[in-house]
């Protein structure tokens, strides 16, 4: 099993960090639905373009993992491996580095998005880098299944909450 390409590669990782985010969002989308669903629409509110947008899905779902890989490529991937870089020049574990580094690349969402900005950044990167890590062969598919386990759990739950609150 354990072949000569079997270890952490640049391309798995930027494919696990391309999966991380996308898993990401399906929690995101998940929460935001939920939460939506569960407001009452105002007074004369135009309720009817709902069904659009699960139609949209699809579609929008192609640009949604564009996005991701250039994230990944541009934010995720320097960070897990300039704090690996880091934890062997100056010590501390790379961890702690990565995780500061996420920091401040989130720090770049905080004039657009205020303090909230910052810490949504922050999470994701610092997410998407943890989960990136241990980008061997075989994670990818794991990866995958528990990923997606873990937003249809999310879906469930949100649904049983809507459920409850009629």
């Amino acid at each position: 099993m354990g072949g000569p390409d079997a270890g952490r590669t640049t391309a798995r990782m930027l494919r696990v960090s391309t999966l991380a985010l996308c898993l990401e969002a399906g929690v995101a989308l998940a929460v935001l639905m939920t939460v939506g669903l569960s407001m009452e629409p105002e007074p004369g509110e135009d309720t009817m373009g709902g069904g659009m947008y699960v139609l949209a899905l699809p579609f929008v779902s192609v640009f949604v993992v564009l996005a991701a890989f250039a994230v990944s490529a541009v934010l995720v991937l320097p960070v897990l491996l300039l704090g690996e870089g880091l934890g062997r020049r100056f010590g501390g574990g790379p961890v702690r580095w990565q995780l500061s580094l996420a920091g401040l690349a989130g720090a770049l969402l905080a004039p657009l998005a205020g303090v909230w900005g910052w810490v949504l950044g922050w999470t994701v990167l610092a997410v998407a880098a943890l989960l990136t890590r241990p980008a061997k062969q075989g994670y990818f598919v794991s990866l995958l299944l528990w990923g997606t386990l873990a937003v249809v759990s999310v879906f469930m739950v949100g649904g049983i909450v809507l459920l409850a609150q009629d």
